[in-house]
């Protein structure tokens, strides 16, 4: 009868020890609610990490002032723009954004399809694609709604459709009241001056 409750008894701790010890034990199918998740982007709008807004031109803690980047913008509301132009020359707005085609750019009239997406990056989408001028066409970009870090100079990439840049239009010094810009060019704005000879995707850069 005593050996019969003791091993009653030791059946009871050995069972208490295992229930103790399973506690202790991560689930191998566990996952640490701890573990950080990385989401990987092309950018975050100028809005959206902290920053009121209030001065776009404040860059991100994130940014490295050595390397190359599309800025990150506010998105602003898709516009679209189709027109011809021939060789008397033209000039297209989008979105606050110019194209001027000087006179003899072109040899023939070309319907010209310039569209600025709602998006966090400055850009322009021309058509047809690839066309070329025959002389030196301008692209100016506005990116009121961006941030630049201070001591960067703005300029305008040239893009793939994954916004991988290719490379940098030469820069035009064009001052408010250059000759070759139309008027009412949203003077006062801040903006970047390209040269152009092909059409692409094209979006402002620092």
């Amino acid at each position: 009868m005593i050996v019969r409750r003791l091993l009653i008894l030791f059946g009871l701790l050995a069972g208490a020890a295992a229930l103790v010890s399973s506690c202790r034990e991560a689930s191998p199918v566990g996952v640490d609610a701890r573990t950080p998740s990385v989401v990987a982007g092309r950018g975050t709008p100028a809005s959206d990490d902290g920053d009121d807004g209030d001065d776009p031109a404040e860059p991100p803690e994130d940014e490295d002032e050595e390397s190359d980047s599309l800025v990150s913008c506010r998105p602003l509301p898709y516009d679209s723009v189709t027109r011809t132009i021939g060789p008397a020359g033209g000039s297209i707005e989008v979105g606050h954004n110019w194209l001027v085609v000087p006179r003899g750019a072109l040899s023939a009239p070309v319907t010209i399809t310039a569209v600025a997406p709602s998006d966090t990056v400055a850009m322009v989408r021309f058509r047809p694609e690839g066309l070329r001028f025959l002389s030196t066409a301008l692209l100016m970009l506005t990116y009121d709604n961006c941030r630049i870090p201070r001591p960067a100079t703005p300029r305008i990439a040239l893009v793939t459709d994954s916004f991988r840049v290719i490379e940098f239009l030469t820069s035009e010094a064009a001052s408010p009241s250059d000759h070759r810009l139309p008027k009412g060019h949203q003077e006062g704005h801040r903006r970047v001056v390209g040269e152009l000879h092909h059409f692409s995707n094209y979006a402002v850069a620092w």
